[in-house]
């Protein structure tokens, strides 16, 4: 159930149409709305794109090319810090350095400052896999993380960009 929350952001892929980005590249499409400039917009799209691709380390280099389109996109701090997070499928306990180097990035995100509460949301839920790391168990801030992307998710019910989807009482994702 923990993994489960914490792969949403690569369950939200199927819902996207194929494209191509440059001449080799086949990408689901993606949009994820932020409040950063239109050239920023189509590389954070192309990057979250990445990111449910598996490609973590691209996403990071496309991520920072948001940053430099637009320094004051304090959201894409959000996708660097969840593709640091790397591999969700992964089992055992993320290297130190790995989650250090996550924590710095989800607090330049909320240094930076996310331009909406929205995308203040999803710096929050993501800061929550890297909180006290040293002294917090991983399933307790996997859960924790679970726990916020619910949260989002029933704030902005209507958001696809939104993951995990909450369920009705029937148990069927709205």
């Amino acid at each position: 159930m923990v993994s489960a929350a914490l792969i949403a952001f690569a369950s939200a892929g199927g819902l996207a149409q194929e494209h191509q980005h440059g001449t080799t590249e086949k990408l689901g499409e993606i949009h994820f709305a932020i409040s950063c400039t239109e050239a920023a917009q189509r590389e954070f799209n192309h990057s979250v794109a990445l990111l449910h691709s598996f490609q973590f380390s691209r996403a990071i280099e496309g991520f920072n090319l948001v940053l430099g389109e637009d320094p004051t996109c304090g959201v894409a701090y959000w996708g660097i810090a969840l593709s640091d997070w790397s591999n969700p499928f992964a089992p055992g306990i993320k290297d130190t350095e790995q989650l250090r180097l996550g924590r710095e990035n989800s607090e330049r995100g909320k240094n930076v400052c996310a331009k909406t509460e929205r995308e203040e949301s999803y710096l929050a839920a993501v800061s929550q896999l890297y909180r006290d790391f040293a002294n917090t168990p991983q399933q307790a801030r996997l859960r924790a993380y679970r726990d916020a992307m619910r949260d989002v998710a029933a704030k902005y019910q209507t958001d696809v960009s939104v993951w995990p989807r909450p369920m009705d009482e029937g148990g069927a994702r709205v």
